[in-house]
């Protein structure tokens, strides 16, 4: 019920160049396994995200390959939430083999609609491109994202991961039909990945106002703590799932990387000792005073790890120049500045001015006033 909402809890950003408020953290829908008891601490955490202010629920066609949409579904309808309240995005992309994977117009329309089937909902929106699609002609994409919109599927699109000159390329191809350009991606952003978000991203934030939805801000977990001796703990994800091994502990625990990973790692847990606060909130609140983020996509296994992540919102609130020096100085893995060549100078960084902006609980942060879009 709308009662149950404490707003006061939340920031809320305008999801890049748009009217469309979202909250600083949203929550997800990927899980590692979809059983009854995992469905069950899931809608769980998800009661009290809404009642926290979360507003932003988001999903994908491949979590659970569609049971994730299911679990999302089931909850809005069993919780009671109100449509109007809350923010819902798809992803679209992966599938089986020849028209069930990619962003071919047969494979975009026809997985939206099948999204909002298992979510019994009659429209998303936020249906994102999942990945970009090299084999299918980039307008044709566009157009069939533009269909979805003017026939009421969906109310705005966005990317995911995409290369930044695809993402330009396809507000061109927007903007000289006449069609809805696409607003924003769904990137990976955490202390131990910066590339998109602070380097390859910057002109898409400088030109077009595109906004952000990160993903992994604990960078699969590597983040909280639990890995901070580059030993995987028994019964942690990466012990017992050799995809996920696969997929991510050679990036950061193999032979070249381990060592600086594992410096990084104990650096960030006496900067957080330092606070009085977990390792991963941390690791949290440094993503969230990003003024390029949008919003930041968690999840949690358990209740009481939602509760903790959630004050990673007052850790933000906190932040101050001089720490942001401190922790930059342990990561050590930010991007080389680009050159104002004009002034034999770089840019300045993007991430430091959002620590002049009010970061209080319960506010809306608005654009940056300089804005103005230039194509």
């Amino acid at each position: 019920m709308e009662n149950s909402i404490d707003r006061s809890k939340m920031v809320y950003r305008y999801l890049g160049n748009t009217g469309l408020k979202v909250s600083l953290f949203s929550f997800g829908t990927m899980l590692t396994e979809y059983t009854e008891d995992s469905i069950k601490t899931w809608t769980e955490c998800a009661d009290h995200a809404y009642k926290n202010g979360i507003n932003f629920f988001d999903s994908s066609e491949a979590y659970g390959f569609g049971e994730g949409d299911k679990m999302l579904g089931n909850a809005i309808k069993q919780l009671n939430w109100r449509r109007e309240d809350i923010v819902v995005s798809v992803k679209v992309y992966f599938g089986g083999k020849v028209n069930t994977l990619g962003l071919s117009r047969k494979k975009i329309i026809e997985s939206t609609k099948k999204c909002l089937k298992n979510m019994d909902l009659d429209y998303c929106d936020i249906v994102f491109a999942h990945r970009d699609d090299p084999e299918t002609p980039l307008e044709e994409t566009c157009r069939a994202f533009n269909w979805l919109i003017n026939k009421g599927y969906a109310l705005y699109w966005a990317t995911s991961t995409w290369p930044e000159e695809t993402i330009v390329d396809a507000i061109r191809i927007c903007d000289k039909n006449g069609w809805h350009r696409p607003i924003a991606d769904q990137c990976e952003y955490s202390c131990l990945t910066r590339q998109y978000v602070e380097d390859k991203y910057r002109r898409l934030f400088e030109k077009f106002g595109y906004g952000t939805t990160i993903w992994s801000p604990l960078s699969g977990g590597f983040l909280t703590g639990k890995y901070n001796d580059g030993v995987s703990p028994e019964g942690s994800r990466y012990d017992k799932s050799e995809a996920f091994k696969a997929i991510a502990w050679d990036r950061f625990f193999g032979e070249k990387t381990k060592d600086k990973t594992i410096s990084i790692l104990k650096g960030l847990k006496e900067l957080a000792d330092e606070k009085n606060v977990t390792q991963a909130q941390l690791a949290l609140a440094w993503t969230l005073v990003n003024k390029d983020v949008s919003t930041c996509i968690i999840g949690a296994s358990r209740l009481s790890q939602l509760e903790s992540n959630l004050k990673a919102l007052e850790i933000a609130a906190g932040w101050t120049s001089e720490f942001e020096e401190k922790i930059n100085k342990v990561l050590g893995n930010d991007a080389a500045p680009l050159m104002n060549w004009l002034h034999f100078a770089p840019f300045p960084s993007r991430r430091g001015a959002v620590l002049d902006t009010d970061m209080e609980l319960g506010k809306i942060q608005y654009r940056d006033p300089d804005f103005t879009a230039k194509e």
